[in-house]
């Protein structure tokens, strides 16, 4: 099973042609952090604020295992 990532507003600048009904799915041949994920992906990990893993809020140095879906957003303001 892929790993499906889904990118919100800014983020989605750093991935070409990036879908927003599709996200990106990958096959990463080893565990990986988010941290490394972003790397590969060219997304500025400072750019990123909030990091959900099959709907639960972790870190940049959660390793992922191949088979979760991951949400990355940046900073959301407001007033």
């Amino acid at each position: 099973m892929p790993l499906k990532i889904l990118l919100s507003s800014t983020l989605r600048k750093y991935v070409p042609d990036y879908d927003p009904a599709k996200g990106v799915v990958l096959y990463p041949e080893k565990d990986m952090t988010v941290a490394e994920l972003c790397k590969q992906m060219n997304i500025p990990v400072n750019k990123i604020k909030i990091i959900i893993v099959d709907g639960k809020h972790k870190p940049l140095t959660h390793v992922l295992t191949g088979v979760e879906r991951v949400g990355l957003f940046p900073a959301i303001g407001g007033g």
